[in-house]
């Protein structure tokens, strides 16, 4: 715990856990962690998955390197650690919850609820998760399965909105009405890597229709697609 993190779990945030099977302590060589994990970063956007920033030193642990980033100039904060077995652990903000107090980004909160959260947001981040494992899973931190656990925190009285200029906005946002919401799955290292960004569409729904809102495979591969050709 450190005061990043304890910043980022103090409203809405992501617990994302990677991790390769069968476990093996040793699996990846201390010394080429970080050298290994900077290679496998996605860049789909702007903002890299994961943030390495080559400006300050990681931290160190017996089995593991990591940072704590606190990008409060672009409403960014993240804290990631990666592990010898190959594991790697990524807590990160939900950005809406601290773009609301800034005119020119910010996604307004709808009336009647506590806060709000962009399908874009949801669905982008996954499709870099899932293709951070699929690089993991064909290098020394990978193995024959892959393990991805994912954890959206801050969910109770919260809408799902679109906020996208080009795109309608919802007739009314969804609302979820539980504090958090766990999906996980366990993937042979052949199919992560060939239908890793389907598989990140289909997580996405299933969180979704925990909102209410059953949006179609077609849809959300199209809408993937867009924000995917951006980059």
């Amino acid at each position: 715990m450190s005061e990043i993190t304890d910043k980022i779990r103090s409203r809405g945030h992501w617990q994302v856990a990677i991790r390769p099977e069968p476990f093996n302590a040793e699996r990846v060589d201390y010394a080429k962690l970080e050298e290994l994990l900077a290679g496998a970063a996605v860049r789909l956007r702007g903002w890299p998955v994961p943030f390495v920033d080559y400006r300050q030193q990681p931290l160190r642990g017996e089995n593991w390197i990591g940072q704590d980033v606190d990008a409060e100039g672009v409403f960014h904060f993240e804290a990631w650690r990666f592990f010898t077995s190959g594991q790697f652990n990524h807590l990160r903000a939900v950005s809406a919850d601290w773009r609301r107090d800034d005119e020119r980004t910010r996604t307004p909160i709808p009336e009647g609820f506590d806060a709000a959260i962009e399908v874009w947001e949801i669905l982008f981040y996954l499709t870099e998760v899932f293709e951070l494992a699929s690089r993991l899973a064909l290098g020394e931190a990978g193995d024959e399965f892959m393990n991805i656990e994912v954890r959206l925190n801050g969910l109770e009285n919260r809408g799902l909105v679109v906020a996208e200029w080009k795109r309608a906005e919802f007739f009314e946002p969804y609302r979820a009405t539980m504090p958090s919401l766990e999906k996980k799955v366990n993937l042979p290292r052949d199919t992560l890597v060939a239908e890793g960004r389907e598989q990140a569409v289909e997580m996405a729904r299933q969180i979704f229709l925990r909102f209410g809102w059953d949006a179609s495979v077609e849809l959300l591969a199209d809408y993937q697609r867009e924000l995917t050709d951006r980059s």
